[in-house]
């Protein structure tokens, strides 16, 4: 049963909370949130907006390890540890098909990476897999290591890797992700990029397309989509999403101060000033005005 200072915790880290931050709002829900919980997180008034996220997720790490907490600890060891954020894009929250993969990432073949918390179950996991499988060629589900029999019960004969998640936060391969191509299906896929990363895809292999009014366009399209082959319409997906790379200096991810916001920072994508501007509000204490870098300093 969670108590009243983990929910709130939990709150603090999502996108909706951290955007007035990046445009450096002068007030906003997060800070206001922030400084409330700071005495109930042990901390004094010298400490600094970054301490207090920092000591606020290691809560979460001890007690609450919610669906953030595992993208956030992907980001950490996989997007940084292992690739140390160069050349890699992780998207979160992307849709394929009917449902909605935790983590992708693009470096290579592709790899989807699906959170079961602890207070998951495994009950839409196959529905899950299918479509991920009609996208990329390798998944893997991400689990506390008190659930791996579970879900190595679930998965067994199926390609999908098993990842756990153990002690002082250490992520452990129990099984390894197997290469499988035999379920692409291009409608997924197409529908699963941004309109100009589909173009993008077909003009690379026809050249340039023809002009369609554009309530036309999008069946236009996927027409044209269709006459490619799965792999290589996916090879092209590949590209195009390999496209969405960092914004902001890959030091912004890198920095021990953001871990607590990495799998955030992926996901939102920040520009440079905003990247700057948060850097600066995270080293800020109670009483400091933090404006964007683009309109001023610190006042």
């Amino acid at each position: 049963m969670l108590n009243t200072l983990e929910r709130r915790a939990a709150r603090l880290f999502s996108a909706a909370m951290l955007r007035p931050i990046l445009s450096g709002a002068p007030s906003s829900p997060l800070q206001s949130e922030l400084w409330q919980l700071r005495p109930e997180l042990g901390l004094g008034g010298d400490a600094n907006a970054g301490s207090v996220l920092a000591a606020a997720y290691d809560l979460l790490s001890s007690s609450y390890r919610s669906e953030y907490f595992y993208k956030n600890l992907i980001a950490s060891k996989v997007a940084v540890g292992r690739h140390r954020a160069a050349n890699v894009v992780m998207l979160s929250e992307f849709r394929l098909g009917g449902s909605i993969a935790d983590c992708v990432f693009i470096n290579g073949s592709g790899m989807v990476y699906e959170v079961k918390t602890e207070f998951d179950s495994p009950d839409k996991l196959d529905r899950q897999l299918a479509n991920y499988y009609r996208a990329f060629p390798l998944v893997n589900v991400v689990a506390h290591e008190n659930t791996a029999e579970r879900y190595l019960r679930v998965l067994d004969g199926s390609p999908t890797g098993l990842l756990v998640v153990g002690p002082r936060s250490r992520l452990s391969t129990v099984r390894v992700a197997a290469y499988s191509a035999e379920g692409f299906d291009i409608p997924t896929m197409f529908n699963a990029l941004r309109q100009g990363e589909a173009e993008r895809v077909l003009t690379d292999a026809f050249g340039e397309l023809p002009l369609v009014p554009s309530g036309l366009r999008y069946a236009e399209r996927l027409s044209l989509a269709m006459t490619m082959s799965p792999d290589t319409f996916q090879s092209g997906m590949q590209a195009a999403l390999k496209r969405r790379l960092l914004r902001a200096d890959r030091d912004l991810v890198v920095n021990p101060i953001t871990e607590p916001l990495r799998a955030l920072l992926f996901q939102i994508n920040p520009n440079p000033h905003q990247a700057a501007t948060l850097l600066r509000w995270l080293e800020s204490k109670e009483h400091d005005f933090v404006l964007p870098v683009s309109e001023g300093k610190t006042v």
